[in-house]
């Protein structure tokens, strides 16, 4: 189960996909790498969060989170705020 609802979440995160064209008119380049490097990081994540013998993966997982969240911040505060 635990596999089967992270892919739940992984593709509820992967979505926004069907929108990039307007997405990518939108946001100028940098803004673009930021989001995709976000979004990157997240799913990278989700290697540790179901790596269950590996020490701390929870707390690993929790890293690659708050990266991927200071990557999306960034990208609205950049390119979107600021517009």
């Amino acid at each position: 189960w635990r596999f089967v609802s992270t892919l739940a979440y992984i593709g509820m995160g992967w979505i926004v996909v069907i929108a990039i064209k307007p997405l990518m008119e939108a946001l100028p380049a940098a803004g673009f790498i930021w989001l995709v490097v976000g979004g990157g990081l997240y799913t990278l994540g989700t290697i540790f969060y179901l790596w269950r013998i590996m020490p701390f993966h929870h707390a690993v997982w929790h890293l690659f989170v708050l990266a991927g969240t200071i990557c999306h911040f960034f990208c609205v505060l950049f390119y979107v705020m600021m517009k």
